[in-house]
This record gives structure tokens, C-alpha cells and sequence, in this order.
């Protein structure tokens, strides 16, 4: 089939998880032959375009509000559905493609392909969901400066335009069980697969490992995260009050997107002198490097504490091998590893310390993950079902 993939981030070099996720959906489907264009519709500046084809609109456009500048994704959605112009640069792209379907991956751009749908029959719509957004803009709208009725008016808009992405999928594609089972709730007639947030295997090289190890040279924990404001918040929620248990010459080391935004947040003023000795931030690290960075640390630190969906860093620290300290939610897709002997969750701050400080204490270590249950967290495996049913739409 010819496949148009709708994205309201470009995917060409992804940084976060939804980048991710979108590109290896993209990869996987044409490796078993289908012909996959990749579309992009985001406010200027937020990105950098992939092609020439991309979609931006700026924010001095009618559908941009200030007031909600931090639910730009939801504004682009409105955007593509609703500005002539943009929707019929996605129709030129749909037609000088042939396509035979459209994959919208998250919701928001859902009610623009139901237009392009609409005038050219027999034209398939996939929903390819990361998580319920409902629930997740409803925890970062309440810590927002908006009033609780502008709070819930906006959470029932999403979940509206949630509900009719799956009512008008020929498919939805799921993050997790329990994804699936809310879609299903709410719209029993939904056809939906269940395909989990995965990693692709490691490339990194083991004396690149072992040069971390030694250039960092003492035992270290690591938090990597994309600029996403729950996964910050996150973080020092669970340090709470701070990261006065780790020693004078200890660090955690703070990998990715986050690091533009841990010293920003609520939880690093009370001890920010400690802390911030107590941090080495990296910043974003090309694929390899944080990669062995990520294998050379003493225990991964997976620190979630809302959101939906599954987390892709989980899957990336099963990979590495290390010992993990994470809380429940960051094993959501993958608990049958929560009883690996490396894996401790731990779900109030004291305890997540607590066991951080008991790990950086002990030997590391050295067992890894066991191959078969890696390789069950990889793209590959995890996106099978979901390839063979898009597949299946074009019979």
C-alpha cells in the first residue's frame, strides 16, 4: 500500500519518544514493502523541517492561542482541519502519492485526514495512539496557571476529539492494554492491536562503554528524559527534598531534552546549591553515545509519576542491563521484567532514594537483561501485529 503518515513533529532525526515511535512504525511498514510518505504539520519554530512538503504555521495564525501555548499539538490539530490552505497542501501530498491510507499517529491531526477521506472513497484512516491524551493534558492543564472550567472544558474537547479518531479509524493502534481497553470501552466498535513502545538493539561499542565508566570514575546514576515537563517534574518528585543522599563527589548525570528544563522546576529551588553540584547535565547526545552512556551507568533512574502510555526509556534501560530504580508507572507495557533482579521499583520518594543509595553502595551489576526478554521490548517484535493488520486493510 501507499501510506501517508501524518505526524505533528518531524521525524527524520528524532529526539523524544514520539519521534520514535513514529519513525520506526514508518520503517517497519516499508520493510515489509509498503510505501510510506511522512508528513509533518507543527507551529514554526518549534522544529526543523524534514522536507519541503512539511506543514508550519506560525503563532500570529487565528488558530494559535497563547493562552494554551503548551497544548501546541492540540492547536495544531485544529489548525490542519481548519485552515483551507494547509488542508489542501495535505490533499496535493495524498494525491500526487496515491495513497491508500493514512496513519495519524496521536489524535490531533485525525480530523483533517477524515476530510482528505471523505472525498476520495475507500481511502483507509489508522489511529496510532501513544497514550490516552485526555488523561495526560488533564495532569499538565492542572498544574497550569487556567481556570479548573477552562481545565475541563479543554479535557473534554480532547477527549472528544480522542473518541472520534477511534470511531472514524478503520484501525487503532494502541500503546498498552489498558490504552486498548479504554478505546474499546468507549467505542465498542473499534477494530484495535496493541503495539508497545520498544528500542531498537544497542550499536554502542564496549570500550566506549568503559570510557564513560572510567572518565566518570566513580559509581554514577543516570536520568535520561526528552523535554517533557511530567518527566522533570518527575524527577524531583522523587528526590524530594533534593539529592542531599548522594556524596560530595557524586553526580546524577542528566542526559537529553530535560536537561533545558531540570533546573527550571519547582523542585530544584529549595537545595539548588546542592543540586545543582550533585547534577552533570549533558544535554542531547547523538544515538551511540547515549547509548553507552547509558550502559556505563551504576542504575538508571526512571522516575515517572503520571503520564500515559508506555515509556520508551524503559525499554532503552532493559537493553543497557544496568540496575534500574523506577516507580510502577514507568513498567506500564512491560511488567513481566519487574521481576528481573535488577529491576526495583520503588514508589514514594523515600523509598526511590533509598534504594538508589543502596545500589550505588553494592557491587554493580553485571547480569543483564536475559536475551529473551530483550528482544521481546525490540521495535521489531513489538510492531509485528500492528504492520500485519495495517496490511491487511489494503486486501
Amino acid at each position: 500500500m501507499n501510506i501517508l503518515q501524518l505526524t505533528n513533529y518531524p521525524t527524520g532525526k528524532p529526539q523524544h519518544g514520539g519521534q520514535l515511535r513514529a519513525r520506526h512504525v514508518a520503517e517497519e511498514l516499508r520493510s515489509v514493502g509498503h510505501s510510506v510518505k511522512s508528513l509533518a504539520v507543527y507551529v514554526e519554530g518549534h522544529y526543523s523541517p524534514d522536507s519541503e512538503d512539511d506543514i508550519s504555521f506560525g503563532e500570529n495564525s487565528p488558530f494559535w492561542d497563547p493562552d494554551i501555548h503548551f497544548l501546541s499539538d492540540y492547536l495544531t490539530g485544529l489548525f490542519a482541519a481548519g485552515d483551507k490552505v494547509a488542508l489542501a497542501a495535505i490533499e496535493q501530498v495524498a494525491d500526487s502519492h496515491k495513497v491508500d491510507a493514512i496513519i495519524c499517529e496521536h489524535p490531533w491531526l485525525m480530523a483533517a485526514a477524515a476530510k482528505v477521506a471523505t472525498a476520495r472513497p475507500g481511502l483507509r484512516l489508522i489511529y496510532s495512539s501513544h497514550n490516552v491524551e485526555s488523561r495526560l493534558k488533564r495532569g499538565v492543564l492542572l498544574k497550569s496557571d487556567i481556570s479548573r472550567n477552562e481545565c475541563d472544558r479543554l479535557v473534554a474537547a480532547i477527549e472528544e476529539l480522542e473518541l472520534e479518531a477511534t470511531a472514524r479509524a478503520d484501525l487503532v493502534v494502541a500503546c498498552t492494554d489498558a490504552d486498548a481497553n479504554y478505546y474499546r470501552a468507549n467505542v465498542p466498535t473499534a477494530k484495535v492491536v496493541v503495539a508497545g513502545n520498544g528500542v531498537e538493539p544497542f550499536s554502542c561499542k564496549p570500550d566506549r562503554v568503559e570510557s564513560w565508566r572510567k572518565f566518570i570514575s566513580v559509581p554514577f546514576p543516570v536520568f535520561v528524559s526528552s523535554a517533557h515537563f511530567p518527566n522533570a517534574a518527575g524527577f524531583w518528585d522523587m528526590m524530594a527534598p533534593g539529592l542531599t543522599f548522594l556524596r560530595p563527589e557524586e553526580k546524577v548525570l542528566i542526559v537529553g531534552g530535560v536537561s533545558d528544563l531540570i533546573m527550571k522546576m519547582k523542585g530544584f529551588d529549595e537545595y539548588w546549591m546542592l543540586n545543582r553540584d550533585r547534577m552533570e547535565v549533558m544535554g542531547r547526545m547523538e544515538k551511540t553515545e547515549l547509548q553507552a552512556i547509558v550502559s556505563a551507568a551504576h542504575v538508571i533512574l526512571l522516575p515517572i509519576v503520571e503520564g500515559e502510555g508506555s515509556n520508551l526509556k524503559t525499554a532503552e534501560a532493559l537493553e543497557a542491563g544496568c540496575s534500574i530504580v523506577a516507580t510502577s508507572k514507568a513498567f506500564r507495557g512491560f511488567e513481566e521484567a519487574m521481576g528481573l533482579p535488577h529491576v526495583n521499583i520503588a514508589d514514594d520518594p523515600v523509598s526511590f532514594r533509598r534504594k538508589v543509595r543502596q545500589i550505588l553502595d553494592a557491587p554493580r551489576y553485571i547480569g543483564g537483561t536475559p536475551e529473551e526478554i530483550r528482544s521481546r521490548f525490540h521495535w521489531k517484535h513489538l510492531l509485528k501485529d500492528a504492520v500485519t493488520q495495517i496490511g491487511l486493510l489494503g486486501r
